[in-house]
């Protein structure tokens, strides 16, 4: 007695394995396409910063300062600042650039700040982050910069603009963030010169 399966059977089994792997495709490409991210919207991302103690906030900074936003536009994660193609435009993040004017130098100098926050919005696509600072033009911020470099240690002419070190004025002409809470400039120049004198 023969064990040769029918030519029939054979094609049965070709055909019930294609159809599973229609199916499979179908049914990955469906989850795919019903979690990737909608309107453009590339989804948040989670940072966490280093917090250091008031102090090191200071004597840590290379510049701190009191600005006004002039411009703010947001900008992809790419080298050139340009739209990547493809999936690099799901992986590549996006930051909002902000240019400011200082108003007070307290520590350091500079004539015009150039600064990036992760998060932000362009070419019709979003992406959140969270612990970051948010800012519109016409606002007065104190921030607190350290100089930014590339990987052979050359000077990029850009800060991150990391959240804790990022305060709001108020209409009381207090600067407060959710971490240091207030600080009045007159307090800070003492502690500046102070953190400068040990």
């Amino acid at each position: 007695m023969s064990s040769k399966i029918p030519t029939r059977q054979k094609a049965a089994i070709v055909l019930f394995a294609l159809a599973f792997l229609i199916l499979a495709a179908v049914s990955v490409y469906t989850i795919y396409d019903a979690h990737k991210p909608e309107n453009k919207d590339l989804g948040e991302l989670m940072i966490n910063w280093y917090i250091p103690d008031y102090d090191d906030l200071i004597s840590d900074s290379d510049l701190i300062v009191v600005a006004t936003v002039t411009n703010k536009t947001g900008i992809w994660g790419t080298d050139d600042g340009e739209k990547p193609s493809g999936v690099k435009a799901y992986t590549s993040g996006i930051y909002t650039e902000y240019t400011f004017q200082p108003v007070d130098v307290l520590k350091g100098n500079t004539t015009t700040i150039i600064g990036r926050a992760r998060g932000g919005e362009v070419d019709g696509y979003t992406q959140k982050a969270t612990q970051t600072s948010s800012f519109e033009v016409g606002d007065t911020v104190l921030l607190f910069l350290t100089n930014n470099t590339d990987s052979d240690g050359n000077r990029i002419l850009w800060y991150y603009i990391n959240w804790p070190g990022a305060f709001e004025e108020s209409s009381d002409g207090v600067f407060r963030n959710d971490v240091y809470g207030e600080i009045t400039i007159e307090q800070l120049k003492l502690d500046i010169a102070e953190s400068e004198a040990a």
